[in-house]
């Protein structure tokens, strides 16, 4: 029996490792230290009408964050050095869409109180419709009919020095809203979230777009 156990234990020491099979995701390219430039001649044709505006030439992927949604779904978010986002959505490795979001506004609030307070039923986070930088966007999750819904929850691992282990851990509570861009077959998204990060509280306003994997050039 000893023996048996320790020719097993050698094998399994000297076994080469399974090599994992390519993903949709890895077909992207997006890693961390990589180098995005963004297709700006769609943007270009738009005009003013978005009020999304694209990140210029190169930009690094400066940290990475993962959200598992459950049931095989995640979120795949690329953080560029230019104040800008990738969030790829998977279900089961395989890629649902791609959305390109640029960070447009910041708000501190300056405890757990106030924090809380855009978590409430008075908070812009959850209405119908939300007016922002003179458009109206409507809110994509929740029941159509409740003037008031309940922000959606999640966890974000994010990995800034290390693939494997992440430097730490942000509680979103957001919602997503869209609408169409005036002439043109787009949608403009405003992502409204609510952060913990520790004892740190920030709500960010995010603008972004559907994009593809032909508008990404990534080295």
């Amino acid at each position: 029996m000893l023996d048996f156990l320790k020719k097993a234990i050698r094998a399994s020491r000297n076994a080469e490792p399974e090599p994992r099979a390519p993903s949709a995701l890895d077909s992207l390219r997006l890693r961390r230290g990589g180098f995005v430039t963004v297709d700006p001649l769609p943007f270009r044709m738009l005009g003013e009408r978005l009020l999304f505006s694209p990140p210029e030439a190169g930009q690094r992927i400066e940290t990475i964050g993962k959200v598992d949604l459950g049931a095989g779904a995640m979120l795949h978010r690329y953080y560029l050095s230019g104040d800008a986002w990738i969030q790829v959505n998977t279900t089961a490795g395989q890629i649902d869409d791609i959305k390109l979001f640029a960070f447009d506004d910041t708000k501190n609030p300056s405890n757990r109180a106030a924090f809380e307070r855009w978590l409430g039923s008075d908070s812009q986070i959850g209405r119908r419709e939300l007016a922002y930088r003179g458009r109206t966007f409507r809110r994509v999750w929740g029941e159509e009919g409740d003037e008031q819904a309940p922000p959606v929850a999640f966890a974000e691992e994010v990995y800034s020095d290390s693939d494997h282990v992440p430097a730490y851990r942000t509680e979103h509570y957001c919602m997503l809203y869209e609408r169409e861009v005036e002439g043109a077959d787009r949608m403009e998204y405003l992502l409204v979230s609510a952060e913990e990060t520790g004892d740190d509280y920030v709500v960010v306003f995010s603008l972004g777009v559907d994009i593809s994997s032909a508008d990404l050039q990534v080295t």
